[in-house]
């Protein structure tokens, strides 16, 4: 991976990180990666723990592991022990590198629906996708860990194009706001859910976060309503929406507007189709396999199928309805959760809507949500507004049957929502 070196060489004593109070330049990078290539064994091919106190210094390490063929598995410090561990026993006992050629990097899903999934990456393949990126002189917010393609993607194509990750000293909205203003940093990559806590918590209001010219959102769907909310909240900001997956990497797409939910696939070296409402994805970084699990969406000739569900309109425009997983079967009829929640962020004084599947003796499941409210209403309040504004919209197996409110929008790992379920009370 000589274009690496050459690359990050090529910047001296440009800051290519501040992260926990220091800045580290491009030169000091490159001696990070030289510092971390002598910890590596430098014959055989192992599988290397990718721990490190700085974000900064995980990143050398995995360029390194890269540099003499190994396989990285990076546990970041933020992963519960108990998760570590079973992701290095995943890691360290499987026959799938026998397929390699050339270096490895094993990620693990997020386990949303199930048992997280490790898989494995030719890391060359997926490094080679940055190697023509322009040189820009950014200063570019890191929130997701170097576990995550995300994660990998934000700091890729920040290091590789010569700009600078700025990496906040916790993964809050309000470090995240201190960290915009300290280091004027211009693009904010970030969940759609992070964003909105962003907006909830007034973090604009706070701090100065005029530098900011392009917020990319990716990583779960984005509400309309949230979208809407932050072309005001940042009018002078560019809105991005980012895609890619575990398995493939991240692929390049053009946002149709900024308050848009649709995008065109536009990167030369992917191939896309839909098969029954689902993309399928055909990139040369897709996954060689799981190892923990079998095969499922890989198909033998290259192709990964995203479960992600989506529309297209005339001009070959996308836009993700949700996951096939998700779908919630009502008696025979298919919901779709963003369909319901784009409806109820239409009612002024929810703040954040979560719509999932419960039990039902009838139908074998029925429509439930989850909302976060400005006001003090108590649920059966909240039940008789979203069935009258619903009603008209949405088809009456459509419409929840149970209503809750939670006091607040958490995140997991990945900075997806999770909500704080906190009043135990189910109106059904």
């Amino acid at each position: 991976m000589t274009w690496i070196r050459q690359k990050l060489a090529a910047c001296g004593d440009r800051i290519a990180c501040y992260e926990a109070g220091m800045a580290w330049s491009y030169a000091e990078f490159i001696e990070l990666i030289d510092h971390a290539a002598t910890q590596v064994p430098s014959k055989g091919a192992a599988v290397i723990e990718v721990q490190a106190p700085t974000t900064i210094e995980g990143l050398a390490m995995l360029l390194a592991i890269g540099e003499t063929g190994h396989i990285a598995l990076p546990l970041p410090a933020e992963l519960p022990e108990a998760e570590q561990d079973k992701r290095r026993l995943v890691a360290n006992s499987s026959q799938l590198y026998n397929q390699l050629e050339g270096s490895g990097l094993v990620l693990f899903s997020s386990g949303t629906s199930g048992e997280p999934k490790g898989m494995l990456h030719n890391l060359d393949a997926l490094l080679a996708r940055y190697k023509n990126l322009s040189a820009r002189k950014d200063r570019s917010l890191l929130l997701l860990l170097i576990d995550h393609i995300g994660g990998l993607d934000s700091a890729f194509r920040c290091l590789f194009s010569g700009s600078t990750l700025v990496v906040p000293e916790t993964r809050s909205p309000e470090a995240a706001g201190q960290a915009i203003a300290s280091h004027q940093v211009n693009v904010l990559p970030a969940s759609p859910t992070f964003l909105n806590l962003m907006l909830l918590s007034g973090t604009a209001q706070k701090h100065d976060l005029s530098t900011v010219e392009i917020i990319a959102y990716g990583a779960e769907a984005m509400p309309q309503k949230v979208l809407n909310r932050l072309g005001k909240a940042f009018p002078d900001a560019q809105l991005q929406q980012k895609f890619g997956t575990s398995e493939t990497g991240t692929i390049r797409i053009k946002s149709a507007g900024n308050e848009s939910l649709f995008f065109r696939i536009e990167d030369s070296d992917t191939q896309w189709e839909i098969v029954k409402e689902e993309l399928w994805l055909k990139t040369p970084s897709r996954v060689l396999g799981y190892l923990n699990a079998d095969d499922g969406g890989l198909e033998a000739d290259g192709w990964y199928r995203t479960g992600d569900l989506v529309e297209i309109d005339d001009h070959d425009n996308l836009r993700i309805i949700g996951r096939a997983s998700a779908v919630i079967n009502v008696g025979g009829q298919k919901v779709h959760p963003s369909e319901v929640e784009a409806i109820l962020n239409e009612i002024e004084g929810i703040e954040a809507v979560s719509i999932y599947g419960m039990a039902a003796p009838i139908t074998g499941s029925a429509v439930a949500c989850e909302i976060v409210v400005s006001g003090d209403e108590g649920s059966r309040t909240w039940k008789r507004t979203i069935r009258n504004h619903c009603r008209g919209k949405l088809a009456p197996w459509k419409i929840p049957s149970s209503v809750k409110i939670v006091d607040s929008i958490s995140v997991n790992i990945r900075l997806k929502k999770q909500f704080a379920r906190t009043e135990q009370e189910f109106l059904t």
